[in-house]
């Protein structure tokens, strides 16, 4: 019989996510031939041998919080894997399994009971002396940042969209999210929730030197290109915490949604309002804050 395989993403180093994992893997699946691929965030893109496992999983695990679904959803977009988070982190926007009930989430996508939705993602391309310049290409599910890095001074920065400036200002830095990364880094800098399922991109300045410098809203097919500007020499660029690199005066960071998304896999049955409300303790219920009287 051929086996079934499972991709199991989490840090090695975390009791309680490899407990999870431990779990996962010694349970009985009822006669299905199941063989697991485990995976920590250190090896999860390492070798020709990763990549055949990758290429070989019929879906895969997260155990942990949003950086460990963040870290898997990276090692597998190149092979369209479905992915399924179990929270055993924090706050927990896209792992919303319970751990308790991972062995039998499993069962489940493993007999079919289970959903499929499409989580849209930003491509980054960096070009090195501007547009004539190589690309160095990365993708992220959240957010890319550029940021002043650890400089204590402010970066002048200018955005384009159709060869048209949109901001020209000192600040901080300057996030680029999707709708997912609206719950992330941009929500922090005072950015917008948006629903999954509208196509955008999310510009969110952080901390302009400026009252009049606002998050702005992009359709989905628009391209953002960023550089910097005034006497400002570098910044830094990172994704989803795992992409980070300096970038210079002449370089250009373009930036557009992608078009292949991550397939994710849903059990849960509430609804994204209903998961916002609670994860952010919107509930009027008493339990969280004051409630109605």
């Amino acid at each position: 019989m051929t086996k079934r395989v499972v991709g199991l993403f989490f840090k090695r180093d975390r009791d309680s996510s490899a407990a999870v994992a431990r779990r996962i893997e010694s349970a009985d699946y009822g006669g299905r031939g199941v063989r697991f691929f485990c995976f920590g965030s250190e090896d999860a893109r390492a070798g020709d041998k990763v990549s055949d496992s990758l290429r070989a999983m019929e879906f895969a695990v997260s155990i942990g919080g949003d950086g460990t679904f963040m870290r898997a959803a990276d090692a597998v977009r190149e092979y369209g894997v479905p992915l399924y988070g179990v929270n055993a982190g924090r706050l927990g926007f896209l792992a919303l399994g319970k751990p308790e009930e991972a062995v039998q989430d499993v069962r489940r996508i493993l007999s079919g009971d289970y959903g499929l939705y499409t989580r849209a993602r930003i491509r980054c391309e960096l070009l090195r002396g501007g547009n004539a310049g190589e690309a160095e290409e990365f993708y992220a599910l959240n957010e890319f940042t550029l940021s002043k890095g650890p400089i204590s001074r402010p970066i002048g920065l200018l955005v384009t969209v159709r060869q048209e400036v949109l901001y020209r200002f000192l600040a901080d830095g300057v996030i680029v999210s999707t709708p997912t990364g609206s719950t992330a880094y941009s929500l922090s800098a005072g950015g917008p929730l948006v629903h999954p399922d509208v196509k955008c991109v999310i510009l969110t300045p952080v901390c302009p030197h400026s009252l009049y410098h606002r998050p702005f809203i992009l359709g989905s097919d628009e391209t953002v290109e960023i550089s910097l500007e005034g006497d400002s020499e570098r910044m830094t660029l990172s994704g989803d915490g795992i992409v980070n690199i300096e970038v210079f005066r002449r370089d250009l960071v373009r930036l557009a949604i992608d078009e292949r998304g991550i397939c994710v896999i849903t059990l849960d049955s509430a609804s994204y309002f209903e998961t916002i409300a609670r994860k952010l303790h919107w509930r009027a219920d008493g339990e969280h804050g004051a409630g109605i009287e």
